[in-house]
């Protein structure tokens, strides 16, 4: 009898530890993220003289450098299945302030400049949403580790403008779209008490297109004055500490890295005569940073 008693006793002592464990999941089942913070760019591109890439190799090149502004976001997990969970997250930058410059060359890498002018850029905006599955492959009081698949639609509203007033007319434009499928991996980390490091490392496969407007030159069509359009891939990576205030609420503190780019596609040049001139896009390039801070709620 008191054999028996003693494994009824190891017994509960289990499965109270089990259940305590579960109880004890550093990733709850339903939370919310918001977010605030500043995010920093650069973005450039640039074509060649013919669609074989040549006459010059490199012809006219856009580079916007520092295109910095307030970030929000905002993201939503939730275990909706045992060990499988939904996502969904949006951000928004408003673009505050950024230099743009705009060379031609007349001869190849970049030599023999025929034109070269400064600007900036202090509006627009970039924005993306994403949503996706993941599965849990460990979840436990100290360490969780979960896979992500989705699909996400990055866009970038880009301007060039004149504050010299110079050309008190400019207001040209060039709006991009990234989208497709990516692969993300979410990891978190007890590190005290109610202290955790989080990290997540996401690889993206994208198609990208855009549309531009040069505003003030009259022999091109507008406001589409030029298409672009390639095949692409990003790498994002995230770090952050979350401290938990109470069991439900959170504050977090974190920074994000990214690096996009695209191999060579196609540009399309609208002429005001109604002739499409064609040459070769030689690649669009954007990385830049995130750094920032919010609030978790868990249930």
């Amino acid at each position: 009898m008191t054999r028996l008693i003693k494994i009824h006793f190891l017994s509960l002592i289990i499965i109270c530890g089990y259940l305590c464990a579960r109880g004890q999941n550093i990733e709850k089942q339903l939370q919310l993220s918001l977010s605030t913070g500043h995010q920093k760019e650069d973005f450039n591109w640039s074509i060649a003289g013919n669609s074989n890439g040549q006459s010059p190799n490199v012809f006219s090149e856009l580079k916007w450098k520092n295109v910095n502004g307030q970030d929000y976001s905002a993201t939503l997990q939730w275990n909706v299945w045992q060990k499988v969970w939904i996502f969904g997250s949006y951000n928004r930058v408003n673009v505050k302030s950024g230099s743009v410059s705009d060379i031609d060359y007349a001869a190849d890498n970049r030599t023999q400049p025929t034109y070269n002018q400064n600007f900036s850029d202090n509006k627009g905006s970039t924005s993306g949403w994403y949503a996706g599955a993941g599965y849990t492959i460990f979840n436990n009081s100290l360490f969780s580790l979960v896979p992500y698949v989705a699909y996400g639609v990055n866009k970038q509203a880009l301007f060039i403008v004149d504050e010299t007033g110079q050309f008190p007319d400019l207001n040209s434009d060039y709006n991009t779209e990234w989208k497709g499928p990516f692969f993300k991996v979410r990891s978190s980390l007890k590190i005290w008490r109610a202290l955790k490091l989080a990290a997540d490392v996401t690889y993206n496969q994208v198609k990208y297109t855009s549309q531009g407007n040069w505003n003030l030159i009259n022999e091109f069509q507008h406001p589409v004055s030029y298409r672009h359009a390639a095949n692409g891939y990003g790498v994002d990576a995230g770090l952050k500490l979350v401290y938990n205030i109470t069991p439900n609420i959170g504050l977090n503190i974190g920074y994000n890295y990214f690096n996009w780019q695209t191999g060579n596609g196609n540009d399309q040049l609208y002429l005001a005569t109604g002739q499409v001139d064609k040459t070769q896009l030689n690649g669009v390039y954007r990385k830049g940073g995130w750094f920032g801070g919010g609030v978790e709620l868990s249930l």
